[in-house]
């Protein structure tokens, strides 16, 4: 079978998920331990990954860079309130979609290895940035003390929501989703936010 660098890449992860499920310490994966079990060479995987900490920081990055993308090609193509009001909820929809059957893990490693948490603090801000334009122009004619308290509040809510959605079963998932959409829109529908 050939190894692709995408295919690779993705039984690395996989490798890695899996160690860290049996063992449950990341300290005890580590990229040769990983080439090893997939039948490859150190110096292969070194060309994609430098630790078992970037591994999984790469990972995260390509599930958000992927979710930005498809949201901001929603966001681009809105024109009315409404076309920005469907962008957001897609971005939620997206969200829980795709997430993995690991997507507990990756969040536990988005919470704990430096480099994950650095970057999952930069990817809060950029979503923070999204939601505060989105409802801007869904929501018009709020003030702007109102726009920053909704969006602020969306944000914590929305990163409480994943903290929850990833440790729940699919189905599960998709009925949450629904209720936090339906709570979310009633948030935003209120223009002078008490």
């Amino acid at each position: 079978m050939a190894n692709t660098p995408t295919k690779l890449k993705d039984r690395v992860v996989k490798r890695a998920v899996n160690n860290l499920r049996k063992d449950k310490r990341v300290e005890a994966i580590s990229l040769a331990l990983i080439a090893n079990e997939l039948d490859v060479t150190l110096e292969t995987l070194q060309n994609y990954y430098s630790s078992a900490e970037d591994i999984f920081l790469k990972a995260q990055k390509k599930d958000w860079d992927s979710l930005h993308r498809y949201w901001d090609k929603r966001i681009k193509k809105a024109k009315t309130p409404g076309d920005y009001k469907d962008a957001f909820e897609a971005f939620f929809e997206r969200f829980v979609e795709t997430l993995s059957e690991d997507a507990d893990l990756m969040l536990e490693m988005s919470c704990y290895l430096p480099a994950c948490v650095k970057y999952r603090e930069r990817n809060k801000k950029k979503v923070k940035k999204k939601f505060l334009s989105v409802i801007k122009k869904g929501w018009p004619g709020k003030d702007d003390k109102v726009l920053k308290r909704q969006t602020e509040l969306i944000t914590i809510v929305f990163y409480g929501f994943i903290d929850h959605v990833v440790h729940i079963k699919k189905a599960e998932r998709l009925k949450l989703l629904r209720d936090f959409r339906n709570m979310v829109n009633l948030q935003l529908q209120d223009r002078k936010f008490f």
